[in-house]
């Protein structure tokens, strides 16, 4: 250790420099008592750990996978803990990776203030800030040398922390890479990048904190790395094995308003599914601040400020093309909902051809009240048309037999066998309907914003298809994340949808709202010989009563 002296040169007694030992010796004393950050009001104070970043802290594994609210201060915490480790370390390697080198750069900014204000007085100081200011004047006295700039930091003892786009290159004892989930719905060759890279650099007993707040639903790189660590939770972590942390709004304490909440009717309901399923109980200020807070929000709250992981996993992000319509849905009930098909009306298959491309089928039905039932989605990628015709004949064994076939204008492509789809199911018995093309995507488009408010949404459609043991994203997921494409290079608006690997069921089940609207199919129609069950009550009719 550091051979400190105190402020008038004279060596410390050695109870003195037992109880500087011990106190330089603890991290989180040092945390709670040496840095300083400039807070909420914009006024410089010392760092203190809030709950989140001492259960953070106290709980750290090698790899730390944290799924997040906004402002707990845990980039801030990992800040101060980068600055502490260089302090006291010699040769400590960290690397700040962020969603863009200005936000990479603010958290070096945060680093630096925190060292320069190392020996800083408040107003009124105590004997206690007295003497934390001096041992602040030591270890400035001791890094003299520190070497400050905009993207890096170099000190005294070879210690350095460095900010990147990647983070590749090199080998660090610390990484903190913030916001993937905003870097993998914008940017998912970087987000790729920076798993293959950044990842990479750092050993197995070294520290990795990623944090983040989720886009993009469930699909994407920082999904997989969000599930990848929720999937070990109670089960024995490596060094290399994320531990999975997830901070929802209500445990904040400065999430509270006072006053009435005055919730909604369907906030009410949100309230009271959120204390049955997390045990706990929200005070009408918490409610209050909820409710003050969806309203500036709305569509994204849920993704800013999640009660549950799965409310994270489950935003609808901007550009998305169909996000009012899916939360419509939900709010209604009708986006997973429990039912079964209606054994006396058709079941039809709409279809998205791909060559070597994926494909996407749904299955639709008539509820012969206006409403249309959509009883699962099946997507894959790379298979001939028999894989998809084999996987109807599954369902039909489940169901009946399929009613026919709603195909897009270019039904005749040839799959990976260059086999013309459409004839291969009229081959299998299948009567096939193909849907002339509308002139006008986006009139096409505005067909499947209506169609699917008059749809409700079995449950299985949010679960992913499996094909050779590899899953695909579902079909709910896939038309809450279609989006527009990302403005080009030179700042211009978007004019088309993205075509990713959402597209194809979303694509799919516009072909089926440009059948409705051509009159093509009816949601009326049923077999006009088999009269429909007069006892059936089912969770359809109780949802339409």
């Amino acid at each position: 250790m550091v051979a400190f002296v105190d402020a008038n040169d004279t060596p410390l007694t050695p109870d003195q420099a037992g109880v500087l030992k011990r106190f330089l010796s603890d991290s989180a004393a040092r945390l709670n008592h040496l840095y300083w950050i400039i807070d909420k009001d914009g006024r410089p104070v010392r760092f203190r750990m809030n709950w989140a970043q001492r259960e953070l802290h106290d709980t750290a594994h090698t790899r730390n996978n944290i799924l997040k609210v906004r402002q707990l201060g845990l980039s801030t915490y990992i800040a101060m803990l980068i600055l502490d480790m260089c302090l006291f370390r010699s040769q400590f390697k960290a690397a700040i990776v962020d969603k863009t080198l200005t936000d990479a750069e603010a958290k070096i900014a945060k680093i630096a203030f925190a060292f320069q204000r190392l020996d800083s007085l408040p107003e009124n100081p105590t004997d206690l800030d007295v003497e934390l200011s001096r041992i602040g004047s030591m270890l400035k006295a001791y890094h003299a040398g520190i070497k400050i700039k905009q993207q890096s930091i170099e000190f005294a003892n070879g210690s350095s922390v460095i900010v990147s786009a990647s983070g590749r290159g090199g080998t660090m004892q610390l990484l903190h890479v913030s916001e993937l989930g905003y870097i993998a719905a914008h940017d998912p060759v970087r987000a790729t990048e920076i798993i293959t890279g950044s990842l990479n650099t750092v050993g197995k007993n070294c520290r990795i904190y990623m944090e983040s707040t989720h886009e993009g639903g469930k699909y994407g790189i920082n999904y997989e790395q969000i599930i990848g660590a929720m999937d070990m939770i109670g089960k024995p972590l490596s060094l290399l094995d994320f531990k999975f942390y997830f901070f929802p709004w209500f445990r904040h304490p400065e999430y509270m308003l006072e006053g009435e909440p005055h919730p909604t009717a369907e906030q009410l309901k949100y309230f009271s599914s959120i204390e049955k399923e997390c045990h706990t109980t929200l005070s009408p200020g918490q409610r209050a601040w909820y409710c003050s807070m969806e309203r500036v929000q709305r569509s994204r709250m849920k993704q800013e400020y999640p009660s549950t992981p799965d409310e994270a996993l489950n935003p609808i992000t901007d550009g998305t093309i169909y996000s009012s319509q899916i939360n419509a849905l939900r709010e209604r009930g009708h986006l997973k909902a429990p039912f079964e098909p209606d054994p006396h009306r058709p079941i039809y298959t709409v279809w998205d051809f791909g060559i070597g491309d994926y494909m996407s089928i749904w299955w639709v039905q008539p509820d012969g009240r206006g409403k249309w039932l959509l009883l699962d989605n099946y997507t894959a990628h790379q298979q001939p048309i028999s894989h998809y015709i084999g996987v109807v004949r599954e369902h039909e064994a489940m169901w009946g037999r399929c009613a026919g076939c709603i195909v897009p204008h270019d039904g005749a492509r040839r799959d990976i066998h260059l086999i013309p789809q459409d004839a291969a199911l009229s081959d299998a018995g299948y009567s096939v309907t193909r849907v002339p093309r509308t002139s006008n995507l986006w009139a096409s488009v505005d067909n499947t914003r209506e169609f699917l408010l008059t749809c409700i949404i079995h449950e299985r459609c949010s679960e992913p298809s499996v094909c050779e043991g590899v899953k695909f994203i579902s079909g709910v997921d896939a038309l809450s994340n279609y989006r527009l494409a990302p403005p080009g290079p030179n700042g211009t608006l978007a004019r088309q949808p993205l075509h990713d690997l959402c597209s194809h069921a979303a694509d799919s089940l516009r072909t089926f709202a440009d059948a409705v609207k051509k009159g093509l199919v009816s949601p009326l129609l049923g077999w006009a010989n088999k009269p429909r069950r007069k006892e059936r009550s089912s969770y359809v009719d109780r949802m339409l009563s």
